[in-house]
C-alpha cells in the first residue's frame, strides 16, 4: 500500500469518541482497513492519483481528487459500503455523478473507471 494513502487512512482510527460533537463514534478499524483496501485497489489498479481522504460530519469518508478540469469526490459509507461519487469540471461546472453499492460484483471497477476517467 502508499504509505501517504496508508498515513491518511490510519489517521482517521486516531479520532476520538465524539469527535465531531457528542453523536459521532470513532472508526471501527475494521472498517479503516476495507477502506484502505478499496483506496488501495483503486490507486494501483487504475493508476489515479492518491486521493486526499478526510472525514465528514455524517461519520462517512471523503476521497478527493483534484486536477486542472475536474474535481472529483467519493463520499464513502464504511457501514453500507455504499458511495455516492461527483465529478465536477472545473471551467463549465459540467457535473457527473454516480451511487454504487461496493459489495455488488463490479462495483469497484465501476468507481476505478468513473475516477480513472475523470483524473486523467
Amino acid at each position: 500500500m502508499n504509505h501517504s494513502l496508508a498515513r491518511q487512512v490510519s489517521s482517521l482510527g486516531l479520532l476520538v469518541d465524539g469527535w465531531f460533537d457528542e453523536v459521532i463514534e470513532p472508526y471501527p478499524e475494521v472498517a479503516l482497513d476495507w477502506l484502505a483496501s478499496v483506496l488501495d485497489h483503486l490507486v494501483a489498479g487504475f493508476k489515479v492519483p492518491i486521493p486526499y481522504v478526510y472525514p465528514t460530519p455524517q461519520g462517512r469518508v471523503r476521497a478527493g481528487w483534484v486536477t486542472p478540469s475536474w474535481d472529483v469526490i467519493a463520499d464513502i459509507d464504511l457501514t453500507t459500503h455504499a458511495v455516492d461519487v461527483f465529478a465536477c469540471r472545473a471551467v463549465t461546472y459540467e457535473i457527473h455523478e454516480k451511487r454504487l453499492q461496493l459489495e455488488a460484483p463490479g462495483a469497484e471497477a465501476q468507481l476505478g473507471r468513473f475516477v480513472a476517467g475523470h483524473t486523467r
